[in-house]
Formats: structure tokens, sequence, C-alpha cells
């Protein structure tokens, strides 16, 4: 099975007691949009489940605000979709202001800063030349990269419609950030901590199009897709970040 056809991912599991403590010594910024708001509803619908949630949930670009025993992620939305280049200079700012406690940063593009007249691979040069300075401004920021999210291409009729009108199909958009996606697991996996959002909205790294189980809407994650996506993210702090902060 493939595509939209392949069943959707898990969260993982619960976390182990090393998890929880590997998560205790994290102080995340997290600069976002609506997508990454989806993941914070997962973060929030787990610990109201009662699983362990071992990182405190703040909506502001500080990290001192972590309570004992716990870590902290500071989750913003930032910039404007549409305008990447927004998105980080909001984080650029918090890192060297608000937010200069941190020792991991993520920024997350939208599917919505993907339209007909981005050139994918501009983005990522641009994504990956900010990065870098960053790194050597940095040096103790563990910088975490994300894929793009995906979205659902809409029916035949609406878009063979949208093609005639002229105006931009989501089968489009999902082509421009499969492209972009590409180019960011080619340059930074195995190398530096890639979080594939794409690949567990989709179920699968070659799975074209937003997993159909994963939403309501075509675009944003519901209340099954956040929950695994959050899960995951839990689990791929605790294993493939906290690690690197630890060194």
């Amino acid at each position: 099975m493939s595509g939209s056809d392949a069943p959707p991912p898990t969260t993982g599991g619960a976390l182990s007691a090393a998890q929880v403590a590997r998560l205790g010594a994290l102080h995340i910024l997290f600069g976002h949009q609506s997508v990454g708001g989806n993941i914070i509803d997962g973060l929030s619908d787990i610990d109201r489940d009662g699983e362990p949630m071992p990182l405190a949930v703040t909506r502001a670009l500080r990290v001192d605000s972590a309570p004992p025993g716990k870590g902290v992620l500071a989750h913003e939305w930032v910039g404007e979709n549409g305008a990447p280049e927004s998105k980080l200079s909001a984080v650029g700012k918090a890192l060297s202001g608000s937010a200069q406690g941190a020792n991991v940063a993520v920024v997350k593009f939208c599917y919505s800063d993907f339209q007909a007249d981005t050139d994918p691979d501009a983005l990522f040069a641009g994504y990956q030349a900010q990065i870098a300075v960053w790194q050597a401004r940095y040096r103790g920021v563990t910088f975490v990269h994300v894929t793009a999210p995906m979205v659902r291409p809409e029916g035949v009729a609406m878009g063979l419609l949208r093609t005639l009108r002229g105006r931009f199909t989501m089968r489009g958009r999902a082509a421009k950030v499969a492209r972009y996606n590409e180019r960011l697991r080619a340059a930074y996996r195995g190398r530096e901590p890639v979080f594939d959002l794409a690949a567990y909205e989709a179920a699968g790294p070659d799975a074209p199009f937003l997993h159909a189980a994963f939403t309501d809407d075509g675009e944003h994650l519901n209340a099954v897709g956040r929950r695994v996506v959050a899960g995951r993210f839990l689990h791929f702090l605790a294993d493939s970040v906290a690690p690197l902060v630890d060194r």
C-alpha cells in the first residue's frame, strides 16, 4: 500500500522514564502557524489523557518559565503565512532576545508558504542560509529541521475548475511542498535532527498527500492526526534531540 491507502502511524506509545528524564532538560523555542498549533493541541490532548508530559507548554517566546523538574516548550504563531522570511525573522529576534536561554530551536514553515509563484529550491536555500548563520552565532542551540506539512488534493472537478480559472490547486501546492521536503531531507537527514512532519502526516515519506484519517478539511490535523503527530514529536525530541543537547 502507498499514499493515502497506507495505514496511519501510531503515536509511538507512552514515554519511558528515561525519555521523560531527557525531555526535562530541554528549553525549546518553537515558531509556527496553524499546523504547529494543531501539534500543540495534540500535546494538550496527551496531557489531558494522563500520559507523561515532561514539558511545560507555554504560549510565549520565553524559555525561563519551566517548573522544577520539567522542560519547557515555548511556542508562538510567528510571522505571516505566505511570507516565510517573516517567520525566520521572528524566531531570530526571539533567539537574541526573549528566548536567549533556549537550547533547542524549531521554526516550521506552513503549506500556505507555498504559492503558485513559490520556488521550493529558492525557499530552501534561504532557509538553509539562515540556519547556517544561526548555528555559527548560537553555539549552544540545537536547531531542529521540520518538513513542511502536507495537504490533500481537491476532487477532480474542483481541480479542473480551479485550473480553468487560473487558480493554484492543492495538487500543485502538494508538489511544491514535496520538492521542498526532498531538499530538506537530502541536506540534513542523518547529519542533523529532522522531524519529518510530512512523513507522519502522510503515513510514509513517499506518500504524496495528507492522510485522509488525519484531517477534516484537507489542510489541518484533526483530533486523531494531531495526537499522533504530537506523540511522535515527543519521542523525536527525547530520542533524537535531547542526546545532542546533553553532549
